[in-house]
């Protein structure tokens, strides 16, 4: 009875092994014959035909990315180019960076639209794929392109945000990202924290006071005796006062002594104060956290010391770090240094030349220019041969040297740039 039912069974999977190759057999040969139509009507320039074809051939055998690119194909012999940028980043899509049609799509892109086409496309394909060798490649080839605003100031600053200082006549004011005024250059001095608009901080004469982005005074110290007043930063502001620095509180309300020689905003709870020659650590408080034992503190584009809660400083003829207790964290020294900004990596120099640190002072990018900025929003600005570029974190020159000065990249990739004596702004296309 056992070896009947063994018997029967046996006879049964045969049966549905035997109707399972049947039916793939025959659908592969149908799928085949569909295919070699749709191909015979591509060689008569029915392509529509064969678009039909490939479809018919889906039904059978489901999508592939063979007959999802032949439709392509077609859909470009047609002309019918809305209908081939369609299906190809469809393609893309279910199928990943596939090198052949990443290629096809940007040179179809490259000859029969825009550059920002060109732009929109290598930018949207970066942001899914960055680990595509190719998509890098093509990102590498449109990240440096750049248009120049139309605008012409006797100098621009760094932007604190979404503002820049710029000076107009000997006088001060603030501009935008897209290199418009703001506040007018009537300011001896104009001072902006990045992101505190009713708290931008000027000088007019003998007055120092506080206003907003429209100009309009907001607040002003009771007493005259300020001579300077500087950002916002961490309810502190570092102002002036019988020539000695000192710290006010956002009310203007004075929180330490003026006796000191000169005087950094604090940030990270971190601060330092000069007198005579020496500069020593301060902590939120305005308490000394080290003695006057450093010849010279490092500080960034808003005058900061402390970013990632490193302190460069100089002592002797080397520069080192330290951190906000004042303790050495430096294994080596430096002949200079640049302090970090909004990047992890900023720059050193070596043996009479530039290169890059990250924040545990590997040497990401050897010490080879002249001169160097540190890294903002994947950026920096270097000097060659006397003239200043911008490379990428991997030392990609992707806006090649032609300025005179170049100043720090910010996210909406803009950037302040000098022509002889004549600063404007450089404006990164993949990130207008």
């Amino acid at each position: 009875m056992k070896k009947n039912l063994s018997a029967a069974m046996l006879a049964l999977l045969a049966l549905a092994w035997y109707i399972t190759l049947s039916t793939w057999l025959g659908n592969e040969k149908k799928y085949n014959d569909i295919v070699a139509e749709a191909q015979r009507l591509e060689g008569k320039g029915l392509y529509l035909d064969a678009i039909a074809k490939y479809e018919e051939a889906k039904g059978v055998k489901g999508e592939t990315l063979f007959l999802e690119e032949a439709i392509a194909e077609d859909y470009l012999a047609l002309e019918e180019y809305k209908e081939y940028r369609k299906k190809m980043n469809e393609i893309i899509s279910d199928y990943g960076p596939v090198e052949r049609d990443v290629v096809k799509l940007y040179e179809f892109t490259r000859e029969h639209l825009s550059q920002d086409s060109v732009i929109d496309l290598v930018s949207g394909l970066y942001e899914k794929y960055p680990d595509s060798k190719i998509v890098q490649d093509y990102y590498d080839g449109v990240k440096g392109i750049y248009v120049e605003r139309a605008c012409a100031y006797e100098r621009i600053y760094d932007f604190a945000g979404d503002y820049a200082v710029y000076v107009q006549n000997g006088k001060k004011g603030l501009i935008g990202l897209d290199g418009k005024v703001v506040v007018e250059a009537v300011y001896d001095e104009i001072a902006y924290n990045g992101k505190d608009k009713d708290a931008i901080s000027v000088k007019d004469g003998k007055d120092c006071f506080f206003i907003n982005q429209k100009g309009n005074k907001t607040r002003m110290p009771e007493e005259e005796a300020y001579t300077e007043i500087g950002i916002l930063s961490q309810s502190r502001v570092v102002a002036v006062k019988g020539g000695k620095y000192g710290y006010l509180d956002k009310n203007f309300k004075e929180k330490t002594e003026f006796v000191y020689d000169d005087a950094t905003p604090l940030y990270e709870g971190t601060g330092a104060v000069r007198q005579g020659d020496k500069w020593a650590v301060i902590d939120r408080k305005g308490e000394l956290v080290t003695d006057f034992v450093y010849d010279d503190i490092v500080r960034n584009s808003k005058g900061i010391c402390s970013v990632n809660k490193m302190i460069a400083v100089k002592q002797g003829d080397v520069f080192f770090f330290i951190n906000e207790k004042g303790e050495r964290i430096s294994e080596q020294t430096y002949e200079e240094i640049k302090a970090f900004e909004a990047d992890d990596m900023c720059a050193v120099r070596i043996n009479g030349k530039w290169g890059y640190i990250d924040k545990d002072e590997n040497l990401n990018i050897a010490c080879t220019y002249e001169d160097a900025k540190s890294f903002t929003n994947g950026y920096a600005a270097v000097r060659e041969n006397g003239i200043w570029g911008y490379i990428d974190r991997n030392n990609y020159m992707a806006i090649a040297p032609v300025f005179n000065d170049a100043g720090l990249m910010t996210r909406d990739g803009a950037a302040p740039v000098c022509h002889d004596s004549t600063w404007t702004l450089l404006q990164l296309k993949i990130m207008e």
